[in-house]
């Protein structure tokens, strides 16, 4: 079709993915495995212009896609989550992670020693994304590639801190969003206490 030859010529090859703009939490996102499939897969997603993008495959040897998110706050990163699932498109809420503690437990160690889980490529990929945003709050969505290197699904400013719910099996998540909260919190208040100083100085220096 007309429009898989378009899309070939930029780079593109299947599968890939479409999705609407304007959307989130997966809402009009979908996988196109093959190029006689665009059209009715486009024709199916609401609005005049649509984003194609990238298929990374993020599967584990289990064949389970692993997302990772990590927060990048006042210039640290630090681990939030890791959501495992039997489906491409990976989100927490609708991950295999409450029935699967083998999953909980993968989620736990990456959670303890980030370095150790990603490796040095990946933390360096990270780095980099971090020095490259230049923000002082943001999160990366990532998976692992299967040499290791990092697969960059999404970064951004808005990425939520959501607590998880009043059950054991989540006690082992507490830690590192305590973790995130407090440097959020940190940051604000240092970045408040220096602008106050720069308000102080700036009015005695008027006076």
């Amino acid at each position: 079709p007309a429009g898989a030859a378009g899309i070939a010529t930029r780079g593109f090859t299947f599968p890939l993915l479409l999705r609407s703009p304007g959307y989130h939490t997966g809402r009009n996102f979908i996988l196109v495995e093959k190029a006689d499939e665009l059209s009715a897969a486009a024709a199916g997603l609401p609005g005049n212009e649509l984003l194609a993008i990238e298929y990374l495959d993020a599967r584990g040897k289990d064949r389970s896609a692993r997302k990772y998110r990590a927060m990048m706050i006042g210039g640290k990163i630090h681990p939030l989550h890791l959501a495992i699932s039997r489906n491409w498109k990976v989100h927490y809420f609708t991950s295999d992670m409450a029935d699967q503690p083998d999953h909980r437990a993968e989620e736990a160690a990456f959670l303890a020693d980030m370095p150790a889980v990603l490796g040095d490529k990946a933390m360096g990929a990270l780095e980099q994304i971090r020095d490259a945003l230049g923000l002082d709050y943001a999160g990366v969505d990532f998976g692992l590639g299967a040499d290791g290197e990092l697969l960059l699904f999404e970064a951004n400013a808005t990425m939520v801190i959501a607590a998880p719910a009043p059950d054991e099996r989540w006690a082992y998540r507490r830690g590192a969003i305590t973790a995130v909260t407090d440097a959020v919190v940190a940051m604000i208040r240092e970045k408040a206490g220096a602008n106050q100083a720069t308000g102080r100085t700036a009015g005695q220096a008027a006076g």
